[in-house]
């Protein structure tokens, strides 16, 4: 997985919204844990912002966009199996623009 991002964007009113596609869904096979960047933190395209811990492997997740970190998906601390759903489900953290 680390050949390819397997993160998509989509822009929100205010930020930048990340989540894993359904490719990298099927390529990690089922999530067991997700560490997320923390709020308000600095990141640029390509830094290190978290990992997922799934059945196949373990990858480090590296963002698509630069900006601040202004929300994370909290319900992924306690039910990381979300990852494995819709792509409504499946957003990690957003930034802004």
């Amino acid at each position: 997985m680390s050949k390819k991002n397997y993160l998509w964007v989509k822009d929100m009113d205010e930020s930048q919204r990340v989540g894993l596609t359904k490719e990298g869904q099927h390529a990690l096979g089922d999530v067991k844990f997700v560490d997320l960047p923390i709020v308000g933190k600095d990141i640029h395209k390509g830094d290190s912002t978290g990992s997922v811990e799934a059945q196949k492997a373990v990858v480090e997740l590296q963002s698509p966009v630069s900006g601040k970190i202004v929300n994370v998906n909290d319900k992924l601390n306690d039910t990381p199996e979300l990852l494995n759903g819709s792509e409504e489900e499946a957003w990690l953290f957003e930034v802004n623009n």
